[in-house]
């Protein structure tokens, strides 16, 4: 296989093959694919990954766009007796296998780790699933909503009436943890010459977030982050909102003396009483508009925006990082990686910056690059091993 992304990213010499479906794993390998990583997408026969399907035919699909560009694909039946053949001819080749199936699933197929570990032991296999790959639950099917649930994070959120988010933060997670274990391991396999298995799952990684509140439950249960006066979401008088973070003694102060109430400075935060505090800042930032609070005291007191979707395409930030990156050929502003090194832009630390590719659109070529021969790529063909 022949690597698409920029030699200078650091993964530029990573060959890895994605079998996931759907959203986890295409965040994992989108973040490996932006740091240079040559990501072989290989999927089904007709629909393809889940991804492609999420919107009706003729629709824009923002999901496929943002999470599937600078990828590769490959056509495979993954339930045909010849695809092990295949399959392994192209681990042979490869550094990183990322999967999201149910565990065992692949397993009974003859394409688990196990059966391919041999043919490649410096492989490093990733599989991404809901709850594990062992435990009570590891079988059980769910979604973003399932996993945040679970995992105590849809709670914490929510602070109140819990409702779902309007992201899906487990996936996303999930996709950043398994790039990190990916990384780690072929750090490791640069020194034993061997591979590993690893699995990130989404109960997992969302009770991680949370890693200070479990360590307050299990052993001294009290409040944790919640909601103060000095961090808190204030409605201002043009029906826009502000976050206040401004727990330290000297934000808190700037903030104080911007709303003309020099008087709370001395509010000992977490110590006095907070709720007539909270209630006065609440009526002071109702008297105008966001954007005057955006301008004194702003970031320097501690005030912030409250930013739609929308609002981030034309930010003064995000527009002086070049966060946002048009695709070559459909002119399509997607986000840039968010791992920068060396003081790069978006566009520059951004190595997948290529539209997603057509479903099977590299599959003679990905076939020919592990040696198969047009023969082998026909008869494969024939025998609907490719669809």
């Amino acid at each position: 296989m022949t690597p698409i992304g920029n030699d200078r990213g650091p993964l530029g010499h990573v060959k890895v093959l994605d079998l996931s479906r759907l959203l986890p794993g295409a965040f994992c390998t989108l973040l490996l694919a932006d740091l240079g990583a040559d990501v072989l997408k290989i999927e089904a026969p007709g629909s393809g990954d889940g991804i492609r399907t999420m919107v009706p035919p003729g629709q824009f699909n923002a999901a496929h766009v943002a999470l599937n560009r600078g990828k590769r694909s490959i056509v495979l039946d993954l339930r045909n007796p010849g695809a092990p053949g295949v399959l392994s001819r192209l681990v042979r080749g490869a550094d990183v296998v990322i999967e999201s199936h149910k565990p065992g699933q692949l397993d009974q197929l003859g394409l688990g780790y196990e059966a391919m570990r041999p043919v490649n032991p410096r492989i490093v296999w990733c599989s991404i699933t809901g709850f594990g790959d062992f435990g009570p639950n590891a079988d059980h099917p769910g979604h973003d909503i399932t996993f945040l649930g679970y995992g105590g994070l849809l709670a914490a959120l929510a602070g109140g009436p819990t409702t779902p988010p309007a992201a899906p933060l487990s996936l996303a997670v999930t996709g950043m943890a398994a790039a990190a274990g990916v990384a780690a391991a072929l750090t490791e396999v640069t020194f034993t010459g061997t591979g590993r298995r690893l699995d990130a799952n989404m109960v997992d990684t969302s009770m991680w977030v949370l890693s200070e509140d479990i360590a307050r439950a299990a052993t001294a249960p009290g409040p944790g982050w919640g909601t103060f006066a000095a961090r808190n979401v204030y409605s201002c008088a043009d029906g826009r909102e502000v976050t206040v973070a401004s727990t330290e003694p000297r934000t808190w102060t700037r903030l104080c003396e911007a709303l003309g109430t020099p008087e709370l400075a001395g509010h000992r935060l977490g110590v006095d009483d907070d709720q007539p505090v909270m209630a006065l800042l609440a009526q002071v930032f109702a008297t105008k508009p966001a954007a005057d609070w955006l301008s004194d005291p702003g970031l320097a007191g501690g005030v912030g925006p409250v930013n739609q979707v929308a609002d981030l395409l034309d930010d003064p930030q995000v527009l002086g990082r070049r966060s946002l990156v048009p695709l070559p050929d459909s002119g399509t502003r997607v986000l840039a990686s968010p791992i920068r090194f060396d003081r790069a832009t978006g566009d520059e630390a951004s190595h997948g910056l290529t539209d997603p590719p057509e479903l099977g659109a590299h599959t003679d070529e990905a076939l020919e690059a592990a040696g198969f021969s047009p023969e082998e790529i026909a008869g494969l063909r024939a025998d609907q091993v490719l669809g």
